[in-house]
């Protein structure tokens, strides 16, 4: 059985369908250039379970088709502009995590600020977390973090501690903590901490699970040190729907669901002919030989990022350089691969080629600079007769022009928020 997916984000798309997809591969090829990639064909815990009911993930690519957003979205998109009306509130590029909880946006940035942006849900911005330094209440680095209990929590912090913010941004407590621990999640459905840390530790393991008070260590998915890794956050590897936690680790073929503590297996790709034979990477060198295969002809793996809610899960993969968007419909078990840009049916405005950011369960986006999607509104206004565009602009196609011509100034992005069917 083979595997593969992802997911993905570029800031600046330009304007041509077809050089947009050209920066599209740049992105990707630029991604597959970080870090070390590694081969991971089956660690896992001992204890983990497989029971009746595992959804098996079918991908034959010569079923791909253009699809539409209607098919997999529920039929309204929000429209969120972070807005950078000081420099306080002025984001960099790059974005690795945004979250929404309750009526805040939690915006992560680990290389450039080192920090988390704070906005109200309609995107005023409110405060920000910069604390770097080596004092008390201080980290000189972080990759992740979590909201537990109505307080923010870093993870993944340099010194080894856990750090305690309240939703404001103000610094509450630390604990130094002895065993290195990396990015992770809460999960509320059993009242647990689950961190990923990537290791090259014999007898170490990849998942560490804690209770709420740090305690009761339980631990997943050991080393093998027969095998070749790499460089991954894990910061994508748990994602949660509305009544579950799920875990996937990059080049494993296998989603798991975790419960009551175990991780169950409960879906799994099928890449058939189209998949990667992982030992053929394997035997590459580990310099430009292996990096040039990656980029260039490597066919489909699990690349660890992912969206699912109980009723479908989707994720992007790439074959040979081509990109398609995965959606797996956990209730008929069928598998659809769209391929190029998706068409907007549900307001007719923006179009993307996937999804990147997993915002709150069954909400999933994508983000565009707001100059970027003025863009594309003086483009489709270009193509219109000015009776239809005007009547678009003011009823189906309204946020999306009122956010357009809000934003059309500013470099920061304007949020792009889907609702999972």
């Amino acid at each position: 059985m083979k595997l593969s997916l992802a997911t993905f984000s570029i800031a600046g798309l330009a304007k041509a369908p077809g050089l947009k997809f050209l920066l599209f591969l740049q992105y990707w090829l630029y991604v597959l250039l970080l870090g070390n990639f590694i081969i991971l064909s089956g660690a896992c815990n001992p204890k983990t379970e497989s029971v009746p009911g595992l959804e098996r993930i079918s991908v034959d690519l010569s079923e791909a088709r253009t699809g539409k957003l209607s098919e997999f979205f529920e039929p309204s998109i929000e429209y969120i502009w972070l807005e950078d009306d000081s420099q306080e509130a002025q984001l960099n590029a790059g974005l690795q995590k945004i979250l929404f909880y309750e009526d805040r946006i939690y915006t992560l940035d680990i290389f450039g600020c080192k920090c988390i942006h704070i906005f109200d849900k309609s995107g005023k911005f409110l405060s920000k977390i910069d604390a770097h330094g080596e004092g008390p209440g201080q980290y000189l680095d972080f990759d992740d973090f979590a909201v537990v209990d109505g307080e923010l929590i870093l993870l993944g912090v340099f010194p080894r501690k856990i750090m305690w913010f309240s939703l404001e941004g103000e610094f509450l407590r630390e604990l130094f903590f002895q065993e290195r621990v990396g990015p992770g999640i809460f999960s509320e459905f059993d009242q647990r901490f689950y961190l990923y840390t990537e290791t090259r530790d014999p007898g170490d393991y990849f998942v560490k699970s804690f209770n709420k008070s740090l305690q009761d260590t339980s631990k997943h998915f050991p080393y093998h040190p027969e095998r070749l890794y790499g460089n991954f956050s894990g910061r994508d590897f748990f994602q949660k729907s509305t009544e579950n936690l799920y875990f996937g680790m990059a080049y494993l073929d296998t989603i798991y669901q975790v419960d009551k503590g175990n991780f169950v297996a409960k879906l799994v790709f099928d890449f058939g002919k189209y998949g990667q034979d992982l030992d053929e990477i394997k035997r590459l060198d580990a310099g430009m030989e292996r990096v040039n295969f990656i980029n260039n002809r490597a066919k489909l793996y699990f690349r660890g990022q992912y969206h699912v809610s109980e009723k479908q899960l989707h994720s992007f993969i790439v074959y040979e350089k081509k990109a398609y968007n995965l959606f797996f419909d956990r209730r008929s078990q069928q598998t659809h691969l769209i391929e190029n840009l998706f068409t907007n049916d549900i307001d007719g405005g923006y179009e993307p080629y996937g999804i990147h950011y997993s915002l709150a369960p069954g909400q999933v986006g994508w983000r565009v600079p707001g100059r970027d999607l003025y863009k594309t509104l003086l483009e489709k206004k270009a193509h219109m007769e000015k009776a239809e565009f005007e009547n678009w602009a003011k009823n189906k196609g309204r946020n999306f022009a009122k956010t357009a011509l809000a934003a059309r100034h500013s470099e920061n992005p304007v949020l792009i928020v889907y609702t999972l069917k």
